[in-house]
């Protein structure tokens, strides 16, 4: 027994050390996401708003402990504590049905693991853990009732309590109480079902008094699907969109680089970095692009609701202010507690550019009631006395109704007013240049860009000499222009290799694959 008790515990240990290190260092961005889509503020109104559904307790605890996911050592040490505890605790349920130590230990480490996968997910609350960790320790506690009486008629009223403390605990308390009664205390298995019965039907009983759908009262406080495995996709999405937040473009453009991932998110950072260091011009094809839906996150009905909150990093960058509002009240609305740290920070940021000073008083005043952001709000308030905001030139004079998805007339609107914002002008010719309308990016070009002697960055250069080629062009047009040489005897080069390969792009891929043309003949896109 006690080299038994010994294996145990050095495999918990190292289990638990591993889970640790999991989510400190190859797992962190989940953690950080879940903070970022929570806003727990230490005031008594925020506190009464838990009372209104089911799992308040356990909901106010794991949301209060998410807050200390800001650090990535805090998320990790909270989730492997909580696993620990889960583990522990469904050791001594198995005890108490009579199973052997060694077994009973093994046995809690299959709950205690999917539990772990499914913090691996995107939406899963800690209050989820806590919520099952009180459903197993009232079962403890009934476990240990002497009388049958007791065992029996407390069940009903400590599950209606339950399910308003802890929500879904109710489904494993019952399922515990049950299996335990049949076998331990209460001989009329009929009469053990009945009550069993009632008990599960609370969730469906109570549900229109917490204003809940049928599937969701049965498993609050979890709101969103369940996944059951370990994402590396969405790992390197969120760890492009964590360094995005923290201006970190040229660890953006290396962590892309590094991934090579095929997926239009992770075009939309790469393509906001690419802009922020003035690379978007020349680097387009260095990296995947997923036609025009790789510069912009739709907000529809589509949309999920990451995308939504995501979708507005782009608008402000670009000054687009009405926009990026737009997409962050509508990411507030459809985050998980319709509470977001990380919006409400960018709508403070917002009415502070445009000078709303009650609007982003608001906001900020929200912040003072967090632990960790309150610091922020008193640098940012700092600002709103301020007139020399860089964003501010940016935002446009003038404005227009149109739809959320009318992406040319928004960046045709910024240019109106400050024909100078090289971001919104990069954009709109990509936009044109991945939706292969080279009339419309001529237009544009002829229009709005003035190169100043300066030379053509080389993606605009290949576009603009498919045009030039299009229309016959003499070169003199061509010097007018500015077309390099270089750009010229590459783009013979390339057409005479096309006509050779027959439209195939195997034998052009190698030198190619890195240029609009070979974009504009093979690339395929929704």
């Amino acid at each position: 027994m006690r080299k038994e008790k010994v294996i145990t515990t050095w495999a918990v240990g190292i289990l638990s050390v591993g889970c640790f290190l999991f989510f400190l260092l190859l797992y962190p961005y989940h953690n950080l996401l879940k903070e970022q889509m929570t806003l727990f503020l230490h005031s008594k109104d925020y506190f009464l708003s838990y009372l209104a559904k089911p799992a308040w307790l356990t909901h106010y605890i794991g949301d209060l402990l998410t807050q200390f996911y800001i650090h990535p050592a805090g998320g990790a040490l909270i989730v492997t504590a909580s696993l620990l505890a889960l583990w522990l605790s469904f050791r001594a349920l198995f005890r108490a049905f009579d199973m052997r130590s060694g077994i009973a230990s093994l046995a809690a480490l299959i709950p205690a693991g999917i539990e772990f996968l499914f913090h691996c997910g995107l939406h899963y609350p800690l209050s989820s853990t806590f919520s099952t960790l009180l459903a197993l320790g009232v079962l403890t506690v009934f476990f240990r009732l002497r009388s049958n009486t007791l065992y029996r008629w407390f069940f009903l009223p400590v599950a209606i309590l339950l399910y308003y403390l802890a929500g879904h605990a109710i489904i494993l308390f019952t399922a515990g109480w049950l299996l335990f009664g049949i076998t331990h205390k209460i001989k009329r298995w009929y009469y053990t079902i009945l009550l069993a019965v009632c008990s599960l039907s609370v969730p469906l009983l109570l549900r229109t008094i917490f204003l809940l759908p049928p599937g969701q009262a049965y498993a609050y406080p979890v709101k969103e699907p369940l996944t059951l495995n370990v994402d590396m996709t969405w790992k390197k999405i969120l760890e492009l969109d964590y360094e995005s937040q923290r201006e970190n473009w040229t660890k953006v453009l290396l962590l892309a680089q590094k991934y090579e991932m095929r997926n239009r998110i992770a075009s939309y950072y790469t393509n906001l970095a690419l802009s922020q260091t003035d690379l978007l011009g020349e680097w387009l094809f260095h990296f995947y692009q997923p036609g025009p839906a790789g510069l912009f996150l739709p907000v529809s009905q589509q949309s999920t609701p990451l995308t939504i909150a995501f979708s507005n990093e782009v608008f402000f960058r670009l000054g687009d202010l009405n926009m990026a509002q737009h997409s962050a009240m509508l990411g507030t609305i459809f985050s998980p507690n319709h509470r977001s740290s990380r919006l409400v920070k960018r709508l403070a940021e917002i009415h502070i550019a445009i000078g709303d000073v009650p609007a982003a008083g608001k906001y900020l005043g929200l912040l003072d009631k967090t632990l960790f952001y309150r610091k922020w709000a008193a640098a940012a308030r700092e600002l709103l006395t301020q007139e020399n905001i860089p964003l501010r030139e940016k935002i446009p004079t003038l404005d227009t109704v149109r739809l959320a998805d009318d992406y040319i007339t928004s960046l045709e609107v910024l240019l109106e007013s400050n024909p100078a914002n090289k971001t919104a002008l990069d954009y709109l010719l990509c936009f044109h240049i991945l939706n292969k309308d080279i009339p419309s990016f001529r237009d544009s070009y002829d229009k709005w860009y003035n190169p100043s002697g300066e030379r053509i960055p080389g993606v605009y250069a290949q576009a603009l000499i498919v045009s030039l080629f299009q229309e016959g062009a003499d070169n003199e047009t061509l010097i007018r222009y500015g077309i390099p040489v270089h750009v010229v005897n590459d783009f013979m080069d390339y057409t005479k290799a096309y006509e050779e390969a027959g439209g195939f792009s195997a034998a052009l891929r190698e030198r190619y694959d890195k240029t609009f043309w070979f974009y504009f003949h093979f690339a395929t896109f929704r």
